[in-house]
């Protein structure tokens, strides 16, 4: 809206400049004429001078706007490529929620966060089940089929400002902002009884599909990687605990602010 309102205050601009120069030449040539001897009103002149202005304007500001106005929607067609080309970037194509690269790049920004606000944080990584024995025994595209479902029901289960993404290949990474760790303990669980309680269809038979979540909370002052080292340690805990639950892994020592 305010490029499109300094599109047209250019213009405007251009056709003032054009009339006010077409007014004075009028005047300077009804002077001429009249130093070298044609009577002249005044009156006249200035009734010439402005009539001349008026229809120069609309005309001007025409021939004006229309390059500005096809420039401003290239402008604005460049710029919508660049958010969806942007966007693709950041998003599986399979799931439809954040990859790698935009799941980190959102925890990264609630990391931030958190540490100037003192506010929590929690994240999760979660792990399908066995999901290597889904794609052995029906193949990659049932596999697939099994991620989309899965991650659905994920984005399903969570509060608005939580966000989850594909980590890998049957990894997802979620973010918990505002969020202690026995909050944090709580939404999983809901994720992964959710999970286990839904019917996947696999090759057109229905299929039960468990998920095993770590848990654990940002400690301000730490970096990314410590962050996930520690919940990688928490979903080690519940894939060795038996799978199809929930572990959460606290941080060895409080770090200084």
């Amino acid at each position: 809206m305010r490029q499109h309102n300094n599109e047209g205050l250019t213009a405007s601009r251009v056709v003032l400049a054009v009339v006010g120069v077409a007014f004075v030449v009028e005047l300077a040539i009804m002077a001429g004429l009249q130093k070298f001897g044609t009577p002249t009103d005044p009156a006249a002149v200035l009734l010439n001078a402005a009539l001349l202005a008026i229809l120069l304007a609309a005309p001007v500001y025409w021939l004006v706007q229309r390059p500005l106005h096809s420039q401003y929607a290239k402008r604005r067609e460049a710029e919508r490529f660049g958010a969806d080309m942007t966007q693709l970037a950041l998003t599986d194509a399979l799931t439809r929620i954040p990859n790698r690269r935009g799941i980190t790049a959102a925890l990264l920004d609630a990391m931030a966060q958190a540490d100037r606000y003192n506010t929590p944080l929690s994240v999760a990584m979660g792990d399908i089940d066995h999901f290597k024995r889904i794609n052995d025994t029906h193949g990659h595209e049932a596999g697939d089929k099994v991620l989309a479902h899965l991650a659905a029901i994920m984005s399903e289960s969570l509060r608005m400002p939580d966000k989850v993404g594909r980590y890998g290949g049957e990894e997802f990474l979620i973010v918990f902002p505002h969020t202690t760790l026995a909050q944090a303990r709580k939404i999983a669980e809901r994720i992964r009884a959710a999970v286990a309680d839904a019917t996947f269809d696999v090759n057109g038979k229905r299929a039960q599909v468990t998920l095993s979540l770590g848990v654990t909370q940002f400690q301000r002052g730490e970096d990314l990687e410590q962050l996930l080292v520690r919940v990688d340690k928490a979903l080690y805990q519940a894939k060795a605990a038996g799978r199809n639950q929930v572990a959460a892994q606290k941080a060895s020592r409080r770090r200084s602010e």
